[in-house]
């Protein structure tokens, strides 16, 4: 087989690193891949054929479908190579340039887009032949280098993302997270990599549940506020400040869709979709210039009801980890609101059903229960619970005050428990029991 320091018409890219001795000498006919020819056959075709090549004619190289191919670029003169330095793509897939001596301006551009190896147009056919079995493993040992090489820059993606997240959630430095990363690997037994990949889906995964949570919520929060606005008793400031957090809650419900796309890229589409197509309706209600509460309220049902279902498609993933408490913990959030809501349509709305008041209360009792009996540890856990039992109670006594201060009362208690409760949201997606899983 020519080489390149004995044939002066030949020149092979200088790839270091490639074990060249490792190269078969001989292969079975049956391993040869396909031969793209382009733009036409060379005149070496019948023999190619003869010795078990498979030849197909292209207008321009590329990989095809098949995945396994050697290109074979035949320009029998000067003008013919010209030509093919019009356009600078990468060919994709090994190619032998069969061509004039090319000038060493020409020679850079080949070589840019794929050319491994160049030989005389009028080359032998058995020459070709061995050229073509070397080009095709020398691309492989290529293709192999830079699988290797890109898994090493994968692994290094992850493991940067997985510092910054740990960083951001911790308040430590790049160091610290990277030893906080090694040791959980030498203590899981498990490469960093894998661990780093696990610090990002568990951190996705928990913003994912934490804003499918928060639309629960805000579909509450939403109609509680709309309702408050037309408290006739509500000074004018007071109405401004409704409007605004109105106006910031919707925002946020629209921020929420956007991330919560960018997260699940394709994934539970159909249940994200229904999401955006309730908030649609909600919306288109909000936005009405006769304010209809009852309407309103029924949107924002949907609103929940399609939120509830996202949460429980990826409460699913979750599993047992920890970050499956997240669900659990944002519920509270929907259970705060919807309790207030409920608070502030029985005293605005004449014969609403008072019934989901009492029964409000009870839910939002057990399943606080149920998060403060759940085994979390984390230096701000302790006094993020403290703030939300304090805003509990502020709750309860602005539901138990005469009428004409409830609904004052009960909007600052349920804005209050709402604060504590993003603050223990917050706490927890901090806790190396959820980010570690």
């Amino acid at each position: 087989m020519p080489t390149a320091g004995n044939d002066a018409g030949l020149f092979l890219a200088p790839f270091w690193g490639v074990n060249f001795e490792a190269m078969p000498d001989t292969v079975p006919a049956s391993a040869l891949p396909l031969l793209l020819c382009s733009p036409e056959m060379p005149p070496q075709a019948a023999v190619l054929q003869s010795q078990g090549w498979m030849l197909r004619t292209v207008s321009e190289l590329a990989l095809p479908a098949e995945g396994l191919a050697v290109g074979l670029l035949w320009c029998p003169d000067c003008t013919a190579l010209a030509q093919q330095l019009h356009s600078e793509r990468a060919f994709g897939l090994p190619v032998v340039l069969l061509s004039p001596p090319p000038s060493p301006e020409q020679r850079r551009a080949v070589l840019a887009r794929g050319v491994l190896l160049w030989l005389p147009a009028d080359v032998d056919a058995a020459t070709l032949h061995e050229a073509l079995l070397w080009v095709r493993d020398l691309g492989e040992q290529l293709q192999a280098r830079d699988s290797a090489v890109q898994a090493k820059l994968e692994e290094r993606k992850w493991t940067e993302r997985a510092k910054g997240l740990l960083m951001q959630a911790r308040g430590i430095d790049e160091a610290a997270a990277f030893a906080l990363l090694r040791n959980t690997a030498m203590q899981t037994q498990s490469k960093l990599p894998q661990v780093a990949r696990g610090v990002v889906h568990t951190s996705e995964l928990a913003e994912a549940l934490e804003r499918a949570g928060a639309q629960r919520m805000l579909s509450q929060r939403i109609v509680k506020l709309q309702a408050l606005r037309q408290w006739p008793r509500l000074a004018p400031p007071e109405k401004r400040e409704a409007q605004a957090l109105l106006d910031a809650s919707a925002e946020r419900v629209a921020a929420n869709l956007a991330r919560l796309a960018e997260l699940l890229r394709t994934d539970l589409a159909e249940e994200l979709a229904a999401v955006s197509a309730a908030w649609a309706q909600l919306d288109a209600a909000l936005g009405s210039r006769q304010p209809d509460l009852a309407r309103s309220d029924h949107a924002a049902q949907r609103l929940l009801d399609s939120s509830e279902t996202l949460v429980a498609r990826l409460s699913e993933r979750a599993g047992q980890r920890p970050v499956g408490l997240l669900a659990q913990v944002t519920r509270l959030r929907l259970l705060s609101q919807r309790l207030a809501k409920e608070g502030l349509l029985s005293q605005l709305l004449p014969g609403h059903d008072a019934s989901g008041l009492a029964a409000g209360l009870d839910e939002f009792v057990k399943a606080y229960e149920q998060v403060r009996t759940a085994p979390l540890a984390g230096p701000a856990l302790q006094p993020a619970f403290a703030a939300v039992d304090e805003a509990w109670l502020l709750l309860l006594r602005g539901l138990r005050v005469e009428q004409g201060d409830a609904v004052q009362r009960m909007h600052q208690g349920s804005e209050r428990l709402l604060q504590a409760l993003e603050v223990l949201i917050q706490a927890l997606q901090g806790s190396l029991q959820l980010i570690l899983g």
